[in-house]
């Protein structure tokens, strides 16, 4: 079995930025592939395509190396779904018989986009560990997979929606994270050292798609399961940095006092430094103080907007104020804190956007990234948007990326009132003007975690001409971008939205 990591759309990053964007490590994959080694005795080969992409021979061989019964899956963002979508019906040519799955937000949400494709046989929705490895047992003995929980499929040129399989409960059924199966990629990636400790958010925001997979479930792996997978990553494999990637990390402050002690008392925080993502309502001197003396470097925060009034349009169920303070407590214990800001929200303003990148400058952020509202379908962004009748989808789903208004002029949503233009005019002005902040920009040369927490820089690059190319011709880029959005007329564009099932 193969499963793949397809590469984004091509038309939706320049490569001149692609050198500074690090590889995002591919815990879906990997949760899979641990679930299926444990429990079908079967142990895929992962394949990143964000990595190498894969020419036609290598594809070829692969397939032809693969050992029958034959079965590839991808796991699709809306990024990469049209990739994926070539990547499958070229696997098709090579071998008609090899059984195509398909898995991620974005096969849950459009699952007859997925299918209408000629190189999907079977898309899995939702949480996909217990679904992918009985539909591997039934192919394996040959058994009939049409009844499975969770799938959905077209046969007889008709689409079938089977009912959704129920989240798992106790995570720990999920075997530990098969680093050993990624290992070989280890330097490609900036955030290997990754750790999930928990699943889903109780919370609801308009713009997250992955309440598609979750829903408003949380649920955790046991506390001593998390140290020792840190513990793998920090003796075995060297990471000077620990990402805990969860939805919402500090959801149960109670178990996280209890990881914090954890990683004091078997001293990691001796040998590495700590990120995790976190609402600022959560935020108190007393789990700062710890966060800090369990070496924690960064407090990443969704901040959204400084505006009240449309942080409560998002429902993201906390307030400006808090957010801001705890920025600040933030700053006082001595973690740096990192956020995101969007752009293009319902109802939003340029005087509102002009007033958060203000507000921004002053706060004692050390990071910080401006993005495009993008209502990425399953969310209720996207059900606003093409209410609204200004929702653009171009082929391929090519424009659905936060940072596409740096390439391109045809972002995916702005709201009535403000067009295009206006709005990426606003946001790379906002990034302009944050980053240029002398303490902002000698962050984002030396530090090896800096532009927005997206892009980086290779350690020693100043050494490297390679890499100061790569950096010259990035600010070519974006000095280019600069003037041609100057000069950006203020049009509008028409919607332009695909039949899908949503």
């Amino acid at each position: 079995m193969i499963l793949i990591n397809p590469s984004i759309h091509s038309e939706s990053q320049s490569q001149a930025i692609t050198p500074f964007i690090y590889n995002t490590f591919p815990t879906g994959l990997g949760c899979l592939a641990g679930y299926l080694r444990k429990y079908n005795n079967v142990v895929p080969q992962i394949v990143d395509e964000q990595i190498q992409p894969l020419s036609g021979r290598q594809l070829e061989k692969l397939i032809e190396e693969l050992k029958e019964p034959r079965i590839v899956g991808f796991s699709l963002l809306t990024i990469n779904c049209w990739h994926a979508y070539e990547v499958a019906n070229r696997i098709k040519q090579v071998d008609p018989g090899v059984l195509v799955v398909a898995g991620g937000i974005h096969a849950t949400v459009l699952p007859e986009e997925c299918l209408s494709s000629k190189g999907i046989d079977v898309v899995v929705r939702r949480e996909g560990e217990r679904t992918i490895s009985e539909l591997v047992d039934r192919v394996q003995n040959q058994k009939s997979w049409y009844d499975l929980q969770g799938i959905s499929y077209k046969r007889n040129g008709e689409f079938v929606h089977n009912p959704d399989r129920p989240l798992i409960q106790d995570l720990n059924e999920i075997p530990p994270f098969p680093y050993e199966l990624i290992d070989h990629n280890k330097d490609f990636y900036r955030d290997f050292g990754t750790v999930i400790t928990s699943r889903g958010c109780p919370f609801d925001c308009i713009f997250c798609s992955q309440r598609a997979i979750t829903g408003r479930q949380f649920r955790v792996f046991d506390v001593e399961r998390v140290l020792d997978e840190v513990g793998l990553l920090v003796n075995r494999y060297k990471q000077d940095t620990i990402w805990f990637m969860d939805d919402n990390f500090i959801v149960d402050k109670k178990r996280v006092f209890s990881l914090l002690n954890g990683i004091i008392s078997r001293g990691y925080h001796e040998k590495a430094g700590f990120v995790a993502e976190m609402r600022g309502d959560s935020v108190t001197y007393e789990l700062l103080g710890k966060m800090k003396e369990a070496n924690f470097k960064i407090m990443s925060l969704g901040m959204e907007t400084l505006v009240p009034r449309l942080l409560d349009k998002v429902e993201k169920r906390e307030t400006v104020e808090q957010n801001i303070q705890a920025v600040k407590m933030a700053h006082e214990a001595g973690l740096s804190t990192s956020t995101t800001f969007i752009f293009g929200l319902p109802t939003e303003t340029r005087e509102d956007r002009k007033y958060t990148a203000k507000k921004a400058r002053r706060l004692p952020l050390s990071d910080a990234r401006f993005n495009v509202a993008v209502p990425y379908p399953g969310t209720k962004l996207y059900e606003i948007a093409k209410a609204e009748g200004g929702l653009k989808i171009k082929e391929g789903w090519s424009n659905f990326n936060v940072q596409s208004y740096m390439f391109h002029d045809d972002i995916p949503y702005a709201p009535p009132g403000t067009t295009r233009a206006e709005l990426i005019r606003d946001t790379y002005m906002a990034n302009l003007f944050f980053n240029l902040q002398p303490r902002v920009l000698k962050s984002w040369l030396m530090s090896p975690i800096s532009g927005g927490m997206v892009l980086t820089l290779p350690e020693k690059w100043y050494f490297s001409p390679r890499e100061i190319g790569n950096l010259v011709s990035l600010a070519a880029l974006f000095v280019k971008r600069f003037f041609g959005i100057c000069f950006l007329k203020g049009r509008s564009h028409k919607a332009n939205i695909p039949k899908t099932s949503k």
